[in-house]
Parts: C-alpha cells; sequence; structure tokens
C-alpha cells in the first residue's frame, strides 16, 4: 500500500463579517484574509501533493453567505489538484434541498473535484488504485443534542482497507459545551465507529499538540486563519500521511497571514519606557492586529515620550487599540517639584515616599489628591 495524503482544513467561515472593526481597514483586510488563507490551504494540498483535501465543516459562517463569496470559494477550491470534500458543520448546516447556500455550491460544483458530503452515508473513493472509504455525518442544523456519529458504527469495515471519519461538532474534555447544544462526541463515541481515525471541525484551536506522535484518535486543524484576539495561534491545517500498516504521519501548516496579538503591561521599577520600546519593535508588523493595554506610572518626561510613541504606532499595524491609564511616577523629586514645602499635600506625600515598598501607596495618595491628573 503505498502512502495515502490529506489535508485537513475546519472553520474557515467565510463571510464572517468583522462588524467590531467596522469603518476601518482592518475589517476589509480581514474578510478578505478568509479567502487569502483559503489559498494558502489549496497551495499547500498542491505543494504537498495531497490525494484528498477535505472541509471538516463550517467552511461559510452562516446560510446567507453572498453568492458572490459562493463563486469565489469555489474558483479557489477548484485550484486544488486534490479531491476536494466538504462537510457542512454547524453555522453552514445542510436542511435539505431548499438549502439556498448549499443549492448554489452544488451548482457551481459540478463536473469538477470538489464533491458536498450533504448526506450521512459512506463515500467510497480511492488513492493511486487504493479504496478509502470516507464516513461523513453532516450537521442538519446549527444546535443539536448529542452527537450524529451513530450510523458509522453499524457499517462493517474492511480491517485491510483505510476508514476516515469526517464530523463536526464539539469533543467532551476538548470544548466547552454544559448546555449540549453542539453535536456532542466523547472519545467512547469516536472509537465505537470502528474508523482508523476521524478529521474533526468545530473547536477553534488545534489537536493533537503538533509534537504529538503515533496515531491519535481525531484531528481537529483550528481555523484556517485567527478571527479574532482571542486567538493567538497563525491559522492551522493539517497534513496526514497514512502510510505502512496505517501508521500516521502529520504535520501542523501555518496557513493564515494576519495575525492577533493582545499585550498587557504594567510600567514602574521592573519595567521602564526603553523596555517597552523595545519589545514594540520586535512586535510591529503591518500585518498584526494589537490589543494594547498601558498601566502603572513613569518619569514626566517618559509619560510625555511615551504619548509621542503612542502616536506614531497607527501606522506600523493593521489595526492597534490601546487603553493607555499610565500616570506619572511619584517619588521624592516629583513631590519637591510640584508641591511648596510645608504644605499639607507636600508633608503627607514625603511621609509617605520615606516609608519601604513606597511606589503604590504614593500613586494612590496622589491620585486622592489630583483625580483629574492628565495621563498620556
Amino acid at each position: 500500500m503505498g502512502n495515502i495524503r490529506i489535508l485537513h482544513t475546519a472553520d474557515n467561515h467565510i463571510g464572517l463579517k468583522f462588524n467590531n472593526y467596522s469603518g476601518t481597514a482592518a475589517q476589509s483586510a480581514l474578510v478578505q484574509e478568509r479567502f487569502d488563507a483559503l489559498k494558502n490551504v489549496v497551495q499547500a494540498s498542491n505543494d504537498k501533493d495531497a490525494h484528498f483535501l477535505v472541509v471538516a465543516g463550517d467552511l461559510f459562517d452562516d446560510l446567507k453567505v453572498t453568492q458572490k463569496d459562493i463563486k469565489t470559494v469555489v474558483s479557489i477550491l477548484k485550484k486544488s489538484m486534490a479531491e476536494v470534500s466538504v462537510l457542512p458543520g454547524n453555522h453552514d448546516y445542510y436542511d435539505g434541498e431548499d438549502n439556498k447556500l448549499w443549492r448554489v455550491f452544488s451548482e457551481l460544483i459540478e463536473n469538477s473535484q470538489i464533491r458536498l458530503l450533504h448526506e450521512p452515508a459512506v463515500f467510497q473513493t480511492q488513492a493511486d488504485e487504493q479504496p478509502v472509504y470516507f464516513y461523513p455525518p453532516p450537521c442538519g442544523s446549527k444546535h443539536h443534542e448529542g452527537h450524529v456519529i451513530g450510523w458509522v458504527n453499524d457499517i462493517q469495515k474492511d480491517p485491510n482497507e483505510i476508514h476516515v471519519g469526517i464530523a463536526h461538532g464539539n469533543v467532551d474534555g476538548l470544548g466547552v459545551d454544559d448546555a449540549d447544544r453542539y453535536f456532542n462526541m466523547s472519545d467512547t463515541d469516536l472509537r465505537a465507529a470502528g474508523v482508523d481515525f476521524w478529521l474533526l471541525g468545530h473547536i477553534h484551536v488545534p489537536f493533537p499538540a503538533p509534537t504529538s506522535i503515533g496515531n491519535p484518535l481525531f484531528f481537529m486543524p483550528a481555523t484556517h486563519t485567527p478571527e479574532s484576539i482571542k486567538r493567538k495561534i497563525p491559522g492551522h491545517a493539517w497534513f496526514i500521511e497514512i502510510i505502512e500498516k496505517k501508521q500516521l504521519l502529520f504535520e501542523q501548516l501555518n496557513t493564515g497571514n494576519l495575525r492577533f496579538s493582545r499585550q498587557i503591561l504594567t510600567f514602574g521599577r521592573n519595567y521602564s519606557l526603553s523596555d517597552f520600546q523595545r519589545e514594540e519593535l520586535v512586535w510591529r508588523n503591518a500585518k498584526l492586529i494589537l490589543d494594547l493595554k498601558l498601566s502603572g506610572s513613569i518619569s514626566e518626561n517618559d509619560l510625555t515620550d511615551l504619548g509621542e510613541h503612542l502616536r506614531t504606532l497607527q501606522n506600523h499595524y493593521l489595526q492597534i487599540d490601546i487603553e493607555n491609564t499610565v500616570g506619572v511616577a511619584v517619588d521624592a523629586a516629583f513631590i519637591q517639584k510640584t508641591y511648596a514645602e510645608g504644605t499639607t499635600a507636600y508633608q503627607w506625600l514625603s511621609a509617605i515616599s520615606e516609608e519601604p515598598e513606597s511606589e503604590l501607596a504614593l500613586q494612590l495618595a496622589y491620585s486622592l489628591l489630583n483625580p483629574n491628573a492628565q495621563k498620556s
């Protein structure tokens, strides 16, 4: 038996609007990124000479995706040299022939290498004349109590052939679904199906760890490109190779172009303006959406320089959102410069400054004296 090669993606969510970035350059870039990263997936399948490109659900973000977007997706998938299989997920579920999304999709993929897996039935194909059996339980609704993979258990399977499950839903212990609304599956359910392994979608983080070896029960690729500040990964797909005796080799591929990052920093004794400026040069990237939260205190001069530095940053990132509550550092020199000797404020702050580890207490006392003190 020769090696069988599969490129596995899921949760592409084409058509996601990113309304939280409405009116910004980031919004249009993020919308386009869903397509560009899908092109990366297809290119990876070609570079790896994959036999199969499997989309394990949520290729589209919802059923109302535009025909233009559907046509663009199909044109991208048609460039794959692999056989492409697309499973409806819970966002782009298949609920019958009147489903406009999949009706348009089906018309566009006619006479192509793309197949819509919209029925819970065994799909037999081959790779280099070797039989391969796929078992696709599609989602028929957005929410569903329990899994829909039970029918796979009842299918007799030749142990000498390759059997691959494709499903979309939550896996107990990996994703959180306390209300059991998202096609919940357990390891026991997945093992009972009797397939060699599963290609899954729904959970937007990768599984297993990229350093894993052996034959995992299932794979989750995560999103092909990050969709929010919650995702620090660059976007992934799995390349899986079935070798002799059904052993698996697998590689995690980076498929996204844009990144999100959240940095929460506190200025003070152990973190200075120069530290921040040095780190910021490392993060700086025109394809990065940066969420920056700054607090703490620094000297008056540094506070001014920080404000000037922050004003220059917008041009260096795709999008930067800044929450800045950094204040002036209150120390003996600042007290002497700011308050006349002998005043109540001078005496109070000076007394506090003489106490050990007084930095936080000084900042609090100063903020009480000056509730409207300017921040950079």
